[in-house]
């Protein structure tokens, strides 16, 4: 798989923008489950330059997809909508997806791309459960998406043709990064990123009691320290730098960093970080039965 856009084109992807991106203002797009995850990923597609009037929010009730519409900026759908959709994203909480796979089944075009973002299941069992439908990925956000700086897994099915998997990327443009990786790193994505933000969650409300605790008001404190995790991972990434080398930029001999850095390491920040990473890749695949 690359980078680059296939000459092969569905309907949903017949027209491209000027750089070779795909041009979404003419995309239908039906969201069956617009929760946390699925209204973020609405958010996203609309900032990527989906129409709202042709992005339907389709809920468990008509109130319901009435409300999530009306607070996302979107049209709100029912299930017919699915019929015909060049797009339809599966939201729905992994629970519920074996009770809507004959509805979407039953749907889809040859050439309808499906997009789903339910944890808990794998390309094989979704083919499956949709007849061997073939323009399929799985796309696993973080919950930064919400705010433009996620990082999405992106999955695709043996049988998606590029154009699929570009028209995916592109719905996700504006959601942060999107990382193409085998399913099977999907475990390994769940440490690294998954679950990852709320690892560094605790990290910064650790840091904020500390500097409280110093002597700094809490919402000095708050932004002091949000601030420095947003400048360091900045830097890291605008120059390119390996972490060690620019930690050591930090650190002078006998120095307040370097004092801190070695508290650091005698309290185990090493491999409990790395513990966390594991423990979740663990339960990751215990839920999927592997």
């Amino acid at each position: 798989m690359t980078d680059q856009t296939s000459p092969e084109t569905t309907s949903a992807t017949s027209s491209t923008a000027s750089d070779g991106t795909p041009d979404l203002s003419a995309v239908t797009v039906s969201v069956l489950g617009a929760g946390n995850m699925g209204g973020a990923f609405v958010r996203a597609m609309l900032a990527a330059g989906v129409s709202p009037q042709n992005l339907r929010v389709v809920n468990s009730s008509d109130a319901s997809s009435r409300r999530a519409a009306d607070e996302l900026g979107a049209t709100a759908g029912s299930v017919s909508d699915l019929t015909g959709s060049d797009v339809v994203v599966l939201g729905v909480k992994p629970y519920q997806l074996d009770a809507v796979m004959p509805e979407v089944r039953s749907a889809l075009a040859e050439d309808t791309l499906v997009i789903c973002i339910a944890a808990g299941t794998s390309l094989a069992a979704l083919t499956e459960a949709l007849g061997g439908h073939t323009q399929l990925v799985r796309a696993m956000p973080n919950t930064p998406m919400s705010v433009g700086e996620g990082v999405t897994h992106l999955m695709a099915s043996d049988g998606a043709t590029e154009s699929s998997v570009e028209l995916a990327r592109a719905l996700l443009a504006a959601a942060g990064i999107v990382v193409d990786l085998p399913e099977e790193k999907g475990h390994a994505m769940i440490g690294a990123a998954g679950s990852a933000s709320a690892f560094v969650f605790t990290i910064v409300d650790a840091m904020i009691d500390e500097a409280v605790r110093q002597g700094i008001p809490r919402p000095d404190a708050t932004r002091v320290v949000l601030q420095t995790l947003r400048g360091a991972a900045t830097l890291l990434q605008e120059t390119g730098q390996h972490p060690a080398v620019a930690r050591g930029a930090v650190m002078s001999p006998g120095g307040t960093t370097a004092e801190g850095i070695a508290a650091l390491e005698r309290g185990g920040i090493r491999p409990a970080l790395a513990g966390a990473m594991d423990a979740a890749a663990r339960k990751s695949r215990a839920m999927s039965g592997e």
